[in-house]
């Protein structure tokens, strides 16, 4: 039996550590003996991690120790106690490691001295939103990548954007979608669920962070407000801008129209039961949310981000719009005006959701690993 490591932070409610999960569930435990290094044991998913898992705690929390090796790697280039707390933790040999992550985990991945297979996760435009450069010295990431025998993407669009922001890098590069479990959401979203309004219901899923752009969610409330548009938004997820975002829906007269849900472990009953589904953000990887969402027979409206710009291919599933209020108002004020578009939207999204089918990208997964 093969054995294979991955490499991940705290699990918390974002789409990547979602996809994650839906891989643990997924794979052939006759065939493959899992273990998963947590940098920090923690997170509110970590409870769906399958029992046949065993989990590799490296620290507890972000304690002192944590803090003073992160400092020393990004201020000075010194790893010395990652690789102390590496050689400490991780004593097993292994097949194949996987870096699920840009980051920290593809960093701790690169420091291991092993002969095992390497293959690290690329969920998000790296050329345009190099978010995770500050955590690695000079040249320090690109020496990563050249360690790995593999990069997976989550798109070709995030591909792309790989291989501009590292058109030296050495290692085979590929595309793997992300995976969606069309049979656990149908059965999610028949939970009870009470719809507390008959009005025409916008649903956006994110965490409220900078990339996700909920601002953009705000300020096109106002504008249906002030148009007398009757319209809900309903907000799923949670994060630093929380307290930013509730002054922004105060200041702009919108606490009627826009209903903050919070995290809910649970998010497929609330799209089911929307009328479509928002995505307002800066960029994307892939936009687990949108194949979901037509999963369930629910429209998509999407700005143009990587991976959502693939999966909707031209408008033909979904409409896509540019970066401006006034585009995301467009294309949404014709999804709620246009019946026959939404029930086209339904109809095509739920066959394109079958291309990303856990079933088949997990099988992709699995001939990687058996390389």
């Amino acid at each position: 039996m093969k054995k294979f490591l991955f490499l991940y932070g705290p699990l918390n409610a974002g789409g990547a550590e979602r996809v994650l999960i839906d891989f643990l569930h997924n794979i052939d435990y006759a065939k493959f003996e899992i273990d998963l290094c947590l940098i920090i044991n923690q997170g509110i998913l970590l409870p769906e991690v399958p029992e046949q898992v065993t989990i590799i705690p490296l620290w507890e929390d972000y304690n002192l120790y944590y803090k003073i090796a992160y400092r020393l790697s990004i201020w000075f280039g010194n790893n010395s106690m990652f690789r102390h707390v590496l050689r400490k933790k991780i004593t097993r040999q292994y097949d194949a490691e996987i870096s699920f992550l840009e980051g920290i985990p593809l960093k701790l991945h690169s420091l291991m001295e092993t002969k095992a297979k390497k293959i690290t996760w690329v969920h998000c435009d790296l050329f345009n939103f190099p978010y995770e450069a500050k955590q690695f010295a000079k040249e320090e990431e690109l020496c990563a990548y050249n360690k790995m025998d593999a990069v997976v993407c989550v798109s070709n669009d995030a591909l792309n954007a790989f291989e501009k922001r590292f058109p030296t890098c050495t290692s085979n590069r590929m595309v793997i979608y992300n995976p969606i479990d069309v049979a656990k959401i149908l059965n999610l979203a028949n939970e009870e669920y009470d719809k507390s309004n008959e009005l025409f219901t916008i649903v956006t899923v994110g965490r409220l962070t900078h990339p996700k752009k909920m601002d953009r969610v705000m300020r096109l409330a106002s504008r249906f407000k002030k148009e007398q548009i009757k319209v809900c938004f309903q907000v799923i997820g949670d994060g630093e801008l929380k307290e930013e975002l509730f002054a922004l829906r105060k200041k702009l007269d919108v606490e009627d129209l826009v209903e903050f849900i919070g995290f809910v472990r649970n998010p497929f009953p609330y799209i089911k039961n929307a009328d479509m589904l928002l995505l307002s953000s800066a960029y994307e990887g892939f936009g687990l949310v949108v194949c979901e969402a037509m999963s369930l027979g629910v429209p998509v409206v999407s700005t143009k981000t990587a991976g959502p710009t693939e999966i909707i291919d031209n408008n033909k599933y979904g409409l896509l719009c540019e970066h401006d209020d006034e585009a995301i108002y467009i294309a949404v004020k014709r999804m709620i005006e246009e019946d026959d578009l939404r029930l086209h939207y339904k109809e095509v999204g739920l066959q394109r959701a079958k291309d990303f089918s856990v079933e088949r990208t997990v099988n992709e997964f699995e001939k990687l690993l058996s390389i």
